[in-house]
């Protein structure tokens, strides 16, 4: 047998609009490709599985076409429309081998090719539709009025075209044509050439046989047999072609199950044991062992409903039990069943049932099946989803009625828009949370990642990687190595662009330079476009960063030690002082060093016109915070960052008590209520203390109260030595005259000034080198003091109500 493996290409469908007329004989592979395997455009090439040619098996599963060039493919590409992917069975992204059909001499010719010396012109093709199986569909087009009758010339005229444009045509041809608004598959049955009157059947060939090979022009007759029947041989293999799937749509689907068939499916789910351990007990038992059930005389599950976040592995996980089983799987995708005609919505979810117990045992995977099938509410919600719903519950109770081993296994990230009916053991009999994965769960989702990719990636280097993905969800970790992956591949490319690509390899520290480039995706709703701020850029607050690090990092940090003493995290920190004072620069900071998650809530995006939405925000800003765990909420309003805006007491009168009351009791009852709140901290920060409800301020809510008040003298120097760093001045600068000259001044004061004096140095003269030091007194003389004593007096007041001992 001739070596083909120079000509090996990966498949991929060509889009519809360049594949119509003549274009869909085209087998569309680059020019350099072409030139490499010696061939020309116009040449009859024989396309084939890999698998056919390196195993020598006698076989008729391949398609003939003409080649073609294209400049827009990769070398390694091929391109060819989806009438002769079905013919060949091959799927999109598998691997094939291409050679001229002219090309093999008769002493190394497989069995199954055919010769272009015995192409005979076809007088008569008779073909019969079939399913995406292979079976034929009997009497569907069957002629009962002149309708009809009309209606089936114009389709053989369709298939007529079809043929005629393929031009050489197969004993195996399969083709798929669009009628009507629908994709429909037929396949060539019986055919009769001009140089006999033999009829050749389809169903006189073994599969030994070699293909017979036609040529279709205009005067080649068309029919449309009911009558004859595909042999079983025939028949299209569905793990031959592609993963089983429903047709609902006008295109055809190619659904990758992505994992690989076997008891080592689950292998390809990472993060996930508990999870797959429950749903062993709970399918594998039954559809590998059924006799078992029915002598204990038990029923067996028939439904198994996923939720979570999006991206933690949901339809992954579904497709891997399909996998783990051995079973069929049917994938469809909620929204394709929704029809705008009458009816068709359940009647297409009748043929699913109908076509899964045909195939049983099968896996039915109902991907986003809140779209089908949400609640129906008396006053919400149309006809149409109600009558789907019905139709749902009737197909899953009736299932229990047969011996058909048929599991429903529905995936949704709003588990709580279905229908409560669906809910109940005998339809989805168990519930399994797929939540945000913790620390174990990320490593073994990167090892899983990473597992064909080449890295010199220790595990103590991966372990560090992962405990700084607090949040990160597996899709979140999958966009995580991609981005490394091309770091890598820019960083391979800009040293040693001459080497080969062999030595390129994945290191820790592309990993750790892509993860801030994705932000977990259960918190992008909230993401703020801020750069970093770290503690050495905040000067004058070394007690209140003392304190602030004790309440969110040592947590994280010192676990064991906390858990041995039986030291609790402080659930609240509140920050209160003068404006100015870096209250807000503080939590950016402990952010940012302490690596959790970081949740900005806004005080407009709380508060709501509608009775029950600003309670419903709130309660959904926690149930973000814990799923991304640990993570911080950190609350803001406007460009103030006042928490008393959303947490006024309740006895004061100058404020609304609608809204804002509802929103202070939601806040209390996420803080420290039924469900306890495990891996989020909940910073505050005012310059108003004394308004705050004193329920908020009791410990277990707002454990911690840290003072952020004006800096010192030294804390001033500190300051002015951080804003002078990165400008130019004068070389003897006298920082000690500055701070005393900024006595009283807040944080914020102090950096204008230090803005105000360089433009008074630009004034003096544009072309300055430098900031003087008299351009500093300048400014620190025309400084105007915001904070004044009777502010300060306030917060010492509010320190003696609730004692000296909560002030840092």
């Amino acid at each position: 047998m001739a070596d083909f493996s120079s000509n090996t290409f990966t498949v991929r469908t060509a889009d519809q609009v360049n594949v119509r007329g003549r274009a869909v004989r085209r087998i569309f592979l680059s020019n350099h490709a072409m030139k490499l395997a010696k061939l020309f455009a116009g040449d009859v090439v024989v396309l084939t599985a890999t698998s056919e040619i390196c195993q020598q098996r006698v076989s008729r599963q391949f398609a003939v076409g003409t080649i073609w060039p294209s400049s827009d493919l990769a070398s390694d590409v091929v391109e060819l429309a989806t009438t002769l992917l079905l013919t060949a069975r091959i799927s999109e992204g598998s691997k094939a081998v291409i050679f001229h059909l002219s090309s093999i001499n008769a002493a190394t010719r497989p069995a199954w090719l055919p010769s272009l010396k015995e192409v005979h012109h076809a007088d008569t093709v008779r073909l019969c539709k079939i399913d995406i199986n292979g079976a034929p569909v009997i009497a569907s087009l069957s002629p009962k009025t002149s309708e009809k009758v009309k209606q089936r010339d114009w389709l053989r005229l369709l298939l007529r075209e079809s043929l005629v444009d393929l031009k050489y045509v197969l004993s195996t041809q399969v083709v798929q044509i669009q009628y009507e608004g629908r994709m429909h598959l037929f396949s060539v049955a019986t055919v009769s050439t001009r140089s006999s009157d033999i009829s050749e059947s389809l169903g006189a060939l073994s599969m030994d046989d070699a293909a017979r090979l036609y040529i279709v022009d205009w005067d080649t007759i068309v029919a449309i047999d009911d009558s004859v029947q595909v042999p079983e041989s025939k028949s299209l293999n569905v793990e031959d072609l592609i993963p089983p799937f429903f047709v609902l749509s006008n295109n055809v689907h190619q659904l990758d199950v992505g994992v690989s068939q076997g008891t080592d499916a689950y292998t390809a789910v990472g993060g996930l044991d508990d999870q797959i351990a429950q749903i062993r007990d709970l399918i594998e038992i039954p559809f590998q062992r059924p006799e078992l059930f029915r002598h204990f005389r038990l029923k067996p599950p028939r439904g198994l409903l996923l939720h979570g976040p999006p991206g933690t592995g949901k339809t992954h996980l579904a497709r891997a039990i399909s996998a783990s089983t051995g079973s069929s799987v049917i994938i469809v995708n909620g929204p394709e069943l929704t029809s705008a005609y009458h009816g068709e919505t359940e009647a297409g979810l009748r043929r699913v049932f109908a076509s899964a117990r045909a195939r049983a045992p099968c896996i039915i995977v109902l991907d986003e099946v809140d779209a089908i099938c949400p609640r129906r509410v008396d006053d919400a919600g149309g006809e149409v989803e109600k009558r789907v719903v019905a139709t749902l519950l009737t197909e899953m109770d009736g299932v229990d009625h047969t011996d058909a081993r048929v599991l429903v296994v529905a995936t949704t990230n709003r588990p709580n828009a279905i229908d409560p009916a669906l809910r109940r053991p005998g339809r989805f009999d168990r519930e399994i949370e797929i939540g945000v994965p913790d620390l174990n769960a990320r490593i073994s989702i990167l090892n899983v990642l990473l597992e064909k990719t080449p890295h010199g990636i220790t595990p103590d280097e991966l372990h560090a990687t992962a405990s700084r993905a607090h949040g990160y969800v597996g899709a979140d970790l999958a966009a995580v190595v991609r981005e490394a992956g091309t770091l890598a591949i820019k960083r391979f490319l800009s040293s040693s662009p001459q080497q080969s690509a062999e030595t390129a390899t994945l290191t820790a520290a592309d990993l750790v330079a892509a993860l801030p480039t994705v932000r977990p995706s259960t918190l992008r709703a909230h993401a703020i476009a801020a750069p970093p701020v770290r503690f050495s850029d905040i000067g004058g607050q070394e007690s209140t960063i003392a304190r602030l690090r004790e309440c969110v990092e040592w947590p994280l940090v010192h676990r064991e030690r906390l858990a041995r003493l039986g030291v609790r995290a402080p659930k609240g920190v509140l920050l209160c002082g003068p404006p100015g004072c870096s209250k807000t620069v503080l939590v950016r900071a402990i952010a940012a060093e302490s690596g959790v998650n970081f949740v900005a809530v806004r005080g407009p995006e709380l508060l709501n016109k509608y009775v029950g939405e600003s309670e419903r925000a709130v309660r959904e800003i926690f149930r973000r915070a814990r799923s991304a765990a640990p993570s911080i909420i950190f609350f803001i309003l406007s460009a103030q960052d006042e928490i008393d805006a959303l947490a006024s007491s309740r006895s004061n009168s100058s404020v609304d008590s609608g809204t804002h009351e509802g929103v202070l009791l939601s806040l209390l009852n996420e803080m420290d209520g039924v469900e306890e709140l495990v891996g989020v901290t909940v910073i505050g920060a005012t310059n108003r203390p004394e308004v705050l409800d004193p329920a908020l301020m009791r410990p277990g809510r707002l454990d911690r109260i840290l003072y952020v008040g004006l800096p010192d003298l030294a804390g001033r120097m500190d300051i002015l030595r951080i804003r002078t760093r990165n400008m130019a001045v004068e070389p003897a600068l006298d920082l000690d005259a500055l701070a005393a000259l900024t006595s009283g001044c807040s944080g914020a004061e102090i950096t204008a000034m230090c803005q105000e004096a360089a433009l008074i140095a630009m004034r003096e003269d544009i072309n300055a080198t430098f900031v003087s030091q008299d351009a500093f007194v300048a400014a620190a003389k025309a400084l105007k003091r915001q904070i004044t004593p009777e502010m300060l007096r306030k917060f010492e007041r509010w320190n003696n109500e609730y004692g000296v001992s909560m002030l840092a």
